[in-house]
C-alpha cells in the first residue's frame, strides 16, 4: 500500500505521563499528525490522557478518549476502517497493545496494515531475547542474556555468567523496568518485580557491562533504503545508571571519528535488516579498554532521545518521519519553506554543544533512594545549549531551577573522606556537586575516572569551571574576568556572588563593557546553508542572529523541567496558550529548556529560546524581543513580581494543581469564569474517593458535569452569592467555587482558581478550549465576546471522570504514609467517559487496571 492508497490511519496515543515517559510522545503526535492530514490523509487518534495537546485543536480529524485496551481498539478499528496503523508513538505500551491486535486478528480481519515495521518487530520490542537473536544473525555483538521463568532458572544463568547481572520483564507495562544486581537478594528482589510487571510472567536475565561507555545513535530510513544519521549522544555517566538518569551531550565528546563512523554504520545496518521505516534508537555500550563494544538496545518507537536529537539538531525530525510513515521517501519529503529544499537528505551537522541534565522527584517523595542505577527515577529533564561543554553543561545546571546547582554558590560539602569515596563509587542524583567537591580537594583527575568510570575528559571541564570561578572571586569588576567567565557560561548571578555586590551592579558594569550576549539559531547545517528554524540560544560571541519582527510580540515563559506533582499540566496550560495567542493575532515567542515539552512544537510558537528561566537569562531574552506583554504561569510568580518591577507588563496564570487531596464525595464545587465585571458558570463537578472504584487506588476521582437535580436547584439558589465572591478576588480569570454542607444545606466554603486538571476535564468534555477562554479575559475582554460560542454544559451528555496517576509502583514505594494518593504526588492525569456515572468509573478502571491511581 502507497501513501495515495491510504486515505486515513489509526493514531494510538502514550496514555498518561509518567516517569519514563513525558510529552515526547505527545509533541510526536501533534506533529506527525499535522505533517499526515498535510498530505490528504485523515487522522484518527485514540488516547485517554486529559492533558494531550493532540487531543485537541484540530490535530487530528477524529479524537476518541477511550481506555487503551485490545477491546475498546478493536471496536474503534471496526467503527472507522482506517487503512494504516501508526505504531511507533506510543511507547512500549503501545506495542503491547498492537500485539494484542495482531494476536487477535482485529488488522487482518479489518484489512488494516501495520506501518512503519512488520510483525516480527513488534514481537522484537515486546520481548529483547528475541531481539538479541536477531542482532546477532546479523553479526552485532550483544550481552549474553537468557529469558528465565522462575528464580531456580535466573540462579542457573547467574551460575555461568556471574554477577553482577541485569534483570528486566519480557512485554513490561511499564517502561525502564531494568535493574541491576550484585547479590542473590538483589536478585530475588528484582526478579519479584520483573515477573509482577510483564505481560508473559517471564524476565531476561543479562551479563552486566557496567562501567562501559553508553552512546546513543537515531537515524531515519525510507522504504527505498534511504537511510541517514540525526544525531550522535554521548553520555556522561557510565553504563550501569539509566540512560534517563545520566548528563547526556550532542554531539558526542570523547570518541575518536572512527569509532563515531562504526556506530553510524551500525544503526544504519540495523535499520536496514529490520526493515524499519522512519526513525530509530540505538544504544551501545563501549569498553573503553579494548574499544570493543555492545548493542544494548533498539528502540524504533518515539522516545526521549529521538526529542532530545530533534531539539538539539533542529532537523525537523517529525514532520519528516510523518511522511516516511506514509510512504514518501526522503528525496521527496516536503519541508515548510523556511528549509532548504534537501534539508531532509542532509546528515546534521553541529556547531553548538547540547547537554541534557535530568531533573528527579525527590524533593516530594522523601523515602526514595537516591541512588542512581538501571531503574529510571527521574521525572523529566532540562537541556542547555552553548559554544563549549562548559557552556551548555552551566546553562543545562542553571536550567533545573535547583539554585545548589550554581556552582558558584557550591560550599564545601561535610563529607568525610571516607563518605565522599562512597558516593563516586555509588553515584546518586545531584552528583555534580561531589564531583566539584572531589576536584576542590585535590583528587587528581585520572584517580576520579577510575573512581567514577566518567572519561577524564569530563574532569577537565570541571576543573576549567573552578578555575573560571576562581579568577571572578580573585578579580572584582575585572572585565577580563567577567568577559571570560560569561563566554563559558557564568551569569550577572554568579559574577554578583563572587563579588558580593548585587545583580543589577554587575549588570550594568558588563553593559558598559559590551560584555552581552548575542543569539544564535539551532539549525542542522553549522551555518552552511540559509535555514530558518527560529530557535535560538543565547552565547558571547559576535553576530546576533535573532531579529525581533514586527509583529505584537508575546513572550510567553514555558514549564522547565517536568516535576513530579507539576506533570504534562502546566505544559498542556503553556501549549495551549501559544496555539490560542497566534490565533489572536499575536505573535508568540517561548522561553523553554525542556526537550521534551510539547510547546516546543514548532507551529504553536513563532520563535523559541532554549534558555533557562533564572532572571538574568529571561532578561536577556526580553531585551532582544521587547514584547508587549509577558505571560508565567503559576510556580513563576516570584520571577513574574520582578520583571513588574523592571517596568514589563506581566500576565500571571496562577492556575496550579490541587494542593491536597478532597477524599470526601459531599464537596460539590461550581466551575465559573469571570471577567471581573460578570461572572458564568461552567457547571458542577464534583471530588468521589479513589477506593470507591478500586481497593488499591490511593487518590480521588473528578466528575463532570454532575446532573443531581436538587444540588443544581440549590446551586442556582447561591448563584448571586457565588457571584459577589468570585468578584471579591479581583482579577479575571478561572474560578473554583467549592460548596460544604453545613445543616444539610449547600454553603459556600473557598474559592480558589481553577486546576490546570479541571480546565483540561472542561475543555474535553465540553470540546470547547478552556484555555481560549482564560486567555481572552486575561487579556481584558469581556464575557459577551469570549463566551458566545461555548457550548450549553448543561446539555452534555456524557459524564466525563478523571484521576490522577501515580508514581508509587514505578519507584517501590509502599509505604502507606508516603503513598498518600496527594496531587503533588502525581505523574499524570487519566480519562474516561460514559452515559452515567457508573459506566465512565467503569471506562476509567478498563483503561487503567495496572494503573497506580
Amino acid at each position: 500500500m502507497n501513501n495515495q492508497a491510504l486515505q486515513k490511519v489509526l493514531i494510538i496515543g502514550a496514555g498518561h505521563n509518567d516517569i519514563g515517559r513525558e510529552g515526547q510522545h505527545d509533541a510526536a503526535v501533534t506533529q506527525i499528525g499535522a505533517a499526515i492530514r498535510r498530505l490528504g490523509i485523515a487522522v484518527v487518534l485514540v488516547d485517554n490522557n486529559a492533558y494531550s495537546v493532540a487531543a485537541e485543536n484540530r490535530f487530528a480529524d477524529k479524537v476518541y478518549l477511550e481506555p487503551l485496551t485490545v477491546a475498546a481498539l478493536s471496536k474503534i478499528i471496526e467503527t472507522e476502517q482506517p487503512d494504516g496503523l501508526i505504531p511507533s508513538l506510543g511507547g512500549v505500551q503501545t506495542v503491547t497493545l498492537i500485539q494484542g491486535l495482531i494476536r487477535n486478528n482485529v488488522l487482518k480481519n479489518n484489512h488494516v496494515k501495520l506501518l512503519q515495521w512488520d510483525q516480527d518487530v513488534v514481537d522484537m520490542i515486546v520481548n529483547p531475547a528475541l531481539m538479541s537473536n536477531r542482532l546477532k544473525d546479523m553479526g552485532e555483538p550483544v550481552i549474553a542474556s537468557q529469558v528465565v521463568a522462575s528464580t531456580t532458572e535466573a540462579m542457573a544463568v547467574v551460575r555461568h555468567v556471574g554477577f553482577p547481572v541485569i534483570v528486566k520483564s519480557v512485554a513490561p507495562r511499564i517502561e525502564a523496568s531494568r535493574q541491576l544486581c550484585e547479590d542473590e537478594d538483589e536478585l530475588q528482589r528484582a526478579l519479584a518485580m520483573g515477573f509482577k510487571v510483564s505481560g508473559t510472567k517471564q524476565c531476561i536475565v543479562e551479563q552486566s557491562i557496567v562501567g562501559y561507555k553508553e552512546l546513543e545513535f537515531v537515524a531515519v530510513r525510507d522504504q527505498k533504503d534511504t537511510a541517514l544519521l540525526v544525531s550522535g549522544m554521548e553520555n556522561f555517566d557510565p553504563v550501569g545508571i539509566h540512560s534517563a538518569d545520566s548528563i547526556v551531550f550532542a554531539p558526542t565528546q570523547t570518541i575518536t571519528d572512527q569509532e563515531y563512523q562504526q556506530f553510524r554504520s551500525a544503526t544504519l545496518k540495523i535499520m536496514r535488516k529490520l526493515h524499519l521505516t522512519g526513525s530509530c534508537h540505538v544504544q551501545f555500550a563501549l569498553d573503553p579498554t579494548t574499544q570493543n563494544y555492545y548493542v544494548i538496545k533498539v528502540t524504533p518507537y518515539f522516545d526521549r532521545t529521538m526529542a532530545l536529537a530533534a531539539r538539539a539538531t533542529e532537523y525537523p525530525l517529525a514532520q519528516v518521519v510523518g511522511n516516511l510513515m506514509v510512504g514518501i521517501s526522503l528525496a521527496e519529503v516536503k519541508l515548510p519553506g523556511a528549509y532548504r529544499k534537501q534539508t531532509a537528505l542532509i546528515e546534521p551537522v553541529l556547531d553548538h554543544i547540547v547537554c541534557r541534565i535530568p531533573v528527579w522527584p525527590f524533593n516530594v517523595l522523601k523515602k526514595v533512594s537516591h541512588q542512581l542505577d538501571t531503574v529510571t527515577e527521574s521525572t523529566g529533564s532540562v537541556i542547555g545549549i552553548g559554544r563549549s561543554t562548559e557552556e551548555a553543561l552551566l546553562k543545562g545546571l542553571r536550567s533545573t531551577d535547583e539554585s545548589r546547582y550554581h556552582v558558584i554558590a557550591n560550599r564545601p560539602q561535610n563529607y568525610s573522606e571516607g563518605e565522599l569515596i562512597q558516593r563516586l563509587i555509588h553515584p546518586q542524583a545531584g552528583r555534580m556537586l561531589i564531583l566539584l567537591e572531589a576536584l576542590n580537594r585535590g583528587y587528581q583527575i585520572d584517580e576520579l575516572a577510575e573512581l567514577t568510570k566518567i572519561d577524564a575528559f569530563y574532569f577537565y571541564k570541571l576543573s576549567h569551571i573552578l578555575e573560571i570561578e576562581r579568577a571572578l572571586r580573585e578579580r572584582p569588576f575585572d572585565v577580563h574576568a567577567l568577559g571570560r567567565a560569561k563566554y563559558f557560561g557564568f551569569t550577572d548571578e554568579d559574577a554578583a556572588a563572587a563579588w558580593q555586590t548585587d545583580v543589577a551592579k554587575v549588570r550594568n558594569f558588563a553593559l558598559e563593557n559590551e560584555i552581552q550576549p548575542t543569539f544564535k539559531e539551532v539549525e542542522p547545517t553549522a551555518g552552511e546553508f540559509t535555514e530558518q528554524t527560529s530557535t535560538y540560544y543565547s552565547t558571547y560571541e559576535f553576530d546576533n542572529e535573532s531579529q525581533p519582527s514586527t509583529g505584537r510580540r508575546v513572550v510567553v515563559i514555558g514549564t522547565g523541567a517536568n516535576r513530579i506533582g507539576t506533570n504534562h499540566g502546566n505544559d498542556y496550560l503553556v501549549s495551549q496558550l501559544l496555539f490560542y495567542l497566534k490565533k489572536a493575532d499575536y505573535e508568540p515567542v517561548l522561553i523553554n529548556a525542556n526537550p521534551n515539552s510539547v510547546a516546543m512544537t514548532p507551529r504553536l510558537a513563532q520563535k523559541r529560546y532554549v534558555e533557562p528561566k533564572q532572571y538574568s537569562d529571561i532578561l536577556n531574552v526580553l531585551a532582544i524581543e521587547k514584547p508587549l506583554i509577558v505571560f508565567t504561569t503559576y510556580h513563576d510568580y516570584r520571577l513574574g513580581q520582578k520583571l513588574v518591577q523592571d517596568g514589563y507588563q506581566v500576565i500571571q496564570i496562577n492556575n496550579s494543581l490541587p494542593r491536597e487531596q478532597i477524599k470526601t464525595n459531599d464537596s460539590p464545587a461550581v466551575e465559573v469564569i469571570t471577567d471581573g465585571t460578570d461572572v458564568t458558570i461552567f457547571g458542577v463537578s464534583e471530588i468521589i474517593a479513589g477506593n470507591n472504584l478500586r481497593g488499591n487506588v490511593r487518590g480521588a476521582v473528578q466528575v463532570f458535569p454532575i446532573r443531581d437535580k436538587a444540588e443544581n436547584q440549590a446551586i442556582t439558589a447561591l448563584h448571586a452569592e457565588i457571584k459577589q465572591r468570585v468578584l471579591a478576588m479581583g482579577a479575571p480569570g478561572l474560578y473554583t467555587v467549592r460548596l460544604a454542607i453545613a445543616d444539610t444545606a449547600l454553603q459556600l466554603a473557598t474559592i480558589e482558581p481553577m486546576s490546570i486538571a479541571t480546565m483540561a476535564l472542561i475543555s474535553k468534555a465540553s470540546g470547547s478550549s478552556v484555555t481560549r477562554l482564560l486567555l481572552h479575559v486575561k487579556l481584558g475582554e469581556a464575557l459577551t465576546k469570549v463566551m458566545y460560542d461555548y457550548p450549553d454544559v448543561n446539555r452534555l451528555k456524557p459524564v466525563y471522570v478523571q484521576a490522577n496517576t501515580f508514581p508509587y509502583n514505578h519507584l517501590q514505594i509502599y509505604d502507606e504514609v508516603e503513598a498518600t494518593g496527594e496531587p503533588g504526588h502525581a505523574t499524570g492525569t487519566v480519562i474516561a467517559h460514559g452515559d452515567t456515572l457508573k459506566a465512565a468509573l467503569t471506562a476509567l478502571n478498563q483503561g487503567n487496571e495496572d494503573t497506580d491511581f
